[in-house]
């Protein structure tokens, strides 16, 4: 079954299958997803889901931990949409300079 996910970042809505990860499902749109993903290996794929129902896979603690995976933030290699979604990808600038406040380098 195919679903709408909404990549709110690009303002852009494309359709996913719900046995593909939202990553496979994007990758084909060049300008939509960022490159270098690694099945979540490298966590370059971090996303937000704001809204929509789905499953995911176990996270790889290096790039998310409990606290972000309780709040939706998830990496899209490891996320299969249920239904509808929107989501937005979070930019590696944003996740270096959070762990460097966080963790105060």
């Amino acid at each position: 079954m195919k679903h709408d996910v909404l990549v709110k970042d690009k303002d852009r809505t494309q359709k996913c299958l719900e046995d593909k990860n939202l990553m496979d499902s994007l990758y084909v749109y060049t300008d939509l997803v960022p490159k270098g993903c690694h099945n979540g290996a490298c966590g370059v794929c971090k996303i937000k889901v704001h809204e929509g129902e789905f499953h995911k896979d176990k996270m790889n603690r290096k790039h998310v931990s409990q606290e972000e995976e309780n709040n939706n933030v998830l990496l899209a290699c490891k996320v299969f949409p249920k239904g509808d979604m929107k989501i937005e990808f979070v930019s590696r600038e944003k996740n270096e300079s959070k762990q460097q406040y966080r963790f105060g380098s």
